[in-house]
């Protein structure tokens, strides 16, 4: 599973970002309008028109607004998006650690849907699939802040949610006590080893990154954050045990 993940990955990244042709109305500041196919060039900084009887190409400050498609326009000096406030961001990655407590680096995927509420905040839900000891579905809110309001840019996040067990503990725990278990005095049928059902538990995951949108619909983003969560498990009489996560999060993500 995590060869045929990262061989996906590998395939991704080996795939150029090319900027698309579309259709739109291309409203300029001098009050012109026009109807055509238009392109913008890899920086940004010149759009490319294509009516029925001429190619025309302007410098994207000429440009007022693009309705009609999905685009990314420059007004005052800023770039904006005109398409739909909703965005996926879908990460793949590593949750780097010590190995006391887990695997030291076990593979981390999620997908978030957002909402931009406004231009430099976003809110949205988000699932995946963590391999840890067991495999946990991780279900969280995210949140998002842009620095700038630009198809490249910083930014920061937080997510917040639970981690859902998807298979029973693959593993027996070692020295697992009651809480009324008395080491001076131990109650009679203890046993320090039995094995435990995943109840899962809340995670919490800081962090910052870098996104670059190459269209208006496709962008990539790098991030690290700092991500804890606690999972539980229980066992028979009382007896239960929680364990600590604290890991490094590094992700390579595709904004669509």
């Amino acid at each position: 599973m995590k060869k045929l993940c990262l061989l996906v990955l590998i395939a991704l990244l080996t795939f150029p970002a090319m900027s698309q042709t579309k259709k739109g109305y291309i409203y300029l500041k001098n009050g012109s309008i026009l109807k055509g196919k238009f392109k913008y060039s890899d920086d940004l900084e010149k759009v490319k028109v294509e009516t029925d009887e001429n190619v025309l190409v302007f410098n994207s400050s000429e440009v007022d607004s693009i309705v009609g498609a999905k685009a990314y326009f420059k007004k005052n000096h800023k770039t904006e998006a005109s398409g739909s406030p909703f965005f996926v961001r879908t990460e793949i990655g590593v949750l780097v650690g010590n190995s006391e407590n887990s695997q030291s680096a076990p593979l981390s995927f999620t997908s978030t849907v957002n909402y931009t509420i406004q231009s430099h905040f976003s809110a949205g839900v988000g699932v995946g699939v963590e391999f840890l000891k067991e495999s946990y579905l991780p279900v969280f809110a995210n949140f998002e802040y842009k620095f700038r309001d630009a198809y490249s840019t910083p930014y920061i996040f937080l997510k917040a949610g639970y981690q859902i067990p998807l298979e029973e503990s693959q593993q027996i725990y070692t020295d697992v006590y009651p809480i009324w278990y008395d080491v001076y005095q131990p109650m009679p049928n203890y046993n320090p080893q039995q094995p435990m059902d995943t109840k899962g538990g809340f995670l919490i995951n800081p962090g910052v990154g870098y996104q670059r949108m190459f269209s208006s619909g496709f962008g990539m983003s790098f991030a690290f954050g700092y991500q804890f969560h606690r999972l539980h498990y229980k066992g028979e009489n009382d007896y239960g045990l929680d364990i600590d996560y604290n890991r490094l999060t590094i992700k390579l993500g595709f904004i669509f």
